[in-house]
């Protein structure tokens, strides 16, 4: 197994009813991006022809893209790394440099655990994945540095199948100086089960009788439940382990979800009688914005479900399907007296609309 390309394969095994279902979540670790970065960095004088040798490595080629610059920004934006007095575009590859002893020794760390991390992040993914169907999923993770923006890692569809996550490393554990090794590690397979589990689960989803609506199109307000319970799930990955159970330690932010909720349904029961108003909602639910808004509110559920019902519980109102999710929501807040109930406007429409619950 090469270090730079670990790929670990396993194989979570559940049932539902009398079928087995196997879910296999492939992982790939790349590690030459941060290191070719790491490489030219370290020299004494910038070279012009490492840029061209970067360039043509597809994960540093994919950040140049999604960047929406040219390769000339990008060329000129390393070669800056070198000139204190060249201002940094885009590509801030000065700051890596200053620190590029600290990030050799990253970079050989993750070298020498990759499988390692890569065993970490699909146990973490699998774990949260309802078991009665199978799934398989491709992911491969390049480790590198400089993408353009604030995010710590971009997402792209791989030609071969899969997806691409590329993570910058200085952003990923921007916050983690002086933590021991095994707590970096443990990091960034947090961040990479999160990638792992949204392509899983969006897979998971796409099959599921009970993510689908038997009537043609979903009405309203059956898509406003679907994007908080398919968002919910996903946005677990995104908070630190050491602020679970999310409803004890991020009680103002549970707050202000359950506020964004309430007003996301307020404005969908508003357009029930206005046709224009309702297209425009329609349109809105369908923007990536909508779910990032009503996703938080999502993650405190699925994280109440759980933490008053157990994993299995959570697993079972996420194979139920949205209303199953909401449901189950309902009687964990009347179960865990820190959850926030769902607000009338919401019971209500969850009543009006129930259906009996589909056969796996």
């Amino acid at each position: 197994m090469k270090r730079a390309g670990a790929v670990l394969l396993l194989a979570a095994l559940g049932a539902a009813g009398q079928a087995a279902a196997q879910t296999s979540i492939e992982i790939r670790i790349d590690i030459r991006p941060a290191r070719e970065i790491l490489g030219t960095l370290t020299r004494q004088k910038w070279d012009p022809t490492d840029a061209k040798v970067l360039e043509d490595i597809p994960a540093i080629d994919l950040s140049i893209r999604d960047s929406q610059r040219d390769r000339e920004v990008f060329e000129r934006d390393i070669k800056a790394a070198f000139d204190k007095e060249t201002r940094v575009a885009v590509f801030d590859f000065r700051s890596v440099r200053e620190q590029a002893d600290r990030w050799n020794v990253l970079v050989a760390a993750l070298n020498a655990k990759s499988a390692e991390l890569s065993h970490m992040a699909v146990s973490r993914a699998s774990a949260l994945l309802p078991a009665d169907r199978p799934v398989s999923a491709k992911l491969v993770v390049a480790f590198s540095f400089g993408l353009a923006g604030l995010a710590d890692h971009i997402v792209a569809r791989n030609p071969d199948g899969g997806e691409i996550v590329v993570v910058d490393l200085a952003r990923a554990v921007a916050y983690s100086e002086g933590e021991p090794p095994e707590e970096r590690l443990t990091r960034l397979a947090r961040l990479i089960a999160g990638q792992a589990f949204r392509q899983a689960w969006a897979l998971y989803r796409a099959d599921s009788p009970a993510w689908k609506s038997t009537d043609g199109a979903p009405a309203p307000f059956e898509t406003f439940l679907r994007t908080v319970a398919a968002a919910g799930p996903e946005a677990l990955f995104s908070v630190d382990e050491a602020f679970f159970p999310l409803s004890t330690w991020l009680k103002d932010l549970q707050k202000k979800s359950f506020n964004d909720l309430q007003r996301a349904a307020e404005s969908l029961a508003q357009s029930d009688t206005e046709l224009e108003r309702r297209v425009e909602v329609l349109g809105e639910m369908k923007k990536p914005e909508f779910a990032r808004r009503v996703g938080p509110a999502g993650m405190f559920m699925a994280d109440g479900i759980r933490q008053a019902a157990g994993p299995d519980a959570l697993k079972a109102a996420m194979a139920g399907g949205p209303h199953a999710f909401f449901e189950a929501y309902e009687r964990a807040a009347q179960k865990n007296k820190d959850l926030l109930p769902l607000s009338k406007l919401l019971h209500e429409k969850l009543a009006a609309t129930s259906k009996p619950p589909r056969k796996p």
